[in-house]
C-alpha cells in the first residue's frame, strides 16, 4: 500500500518565504493554499528558493501560483492544485508570498 503524507506550513504574510522539507521520495499530488486577504498579493509554490512572483513567465521550478485580491467582506480564499511533481527525500519546497498581511497556510500532499 502506498503511503501518503500531508505537509502543512503557515504563511506569515508580507514578503516572506516558508520552507517545507520533504521526508521521502515521491510525488506532490495536491497543493491546497488558503489566505486571509488583506491586500493584493500572490502565493507561489516553487522548487526554487528564489521567488519568481514578479516574473511573467516563471521557469519549470514554479509548480503553483495563487493571486490574492482585496476583499472587504472578510473570509478565506482557498485554491487546490492537482499535480504530479517528483520530489526527493530531504528536498525543499518553498512557498513565497507577497502582500502585507496576507496570512494563510499551504498543505502539500506527497504520495
Amino acid at each position: 500500500m502506498a503511503w501518503k503524507r500531508t505537509y502543512a506550513v503557515e504563511i506569515a504574510g508580507g514578503t516572506a518565504t516558508a520552507t517545507i522539507q520533504i521526508q521521502q521520495k515521491g510525488f506532490i499530488t495536491q497543493i491546497d493554499l488558503s489566505a486571509i486577504p488583506a491586500v493584493a498579493g500572490e502565493y507561489e509554490v516553487s522548487l526554487s528558493s528564489t521567488s519568481q512572483i514578479t516574473t511573467a513567465q516563471a521557469d519549470q521550478n514554479v509548480i503553483a501560483r495563487m493571486k490574492i485580491g482585496v476583499t472587504t467582506s472578510g473570509g478565506a480564499l482557498t485554491q487546490t492544485f492537482l499535480r504530479k511533481v517528483p520530489v526527493l527525500a530531504f528536498q525543499n519546497v518553498y512557498v513565497h508570498c507577497t502582500g502585507a498581511g496576507n496570512l494563510g497556510c499551504a498543505n502539500l500532499t506527497v504520495e
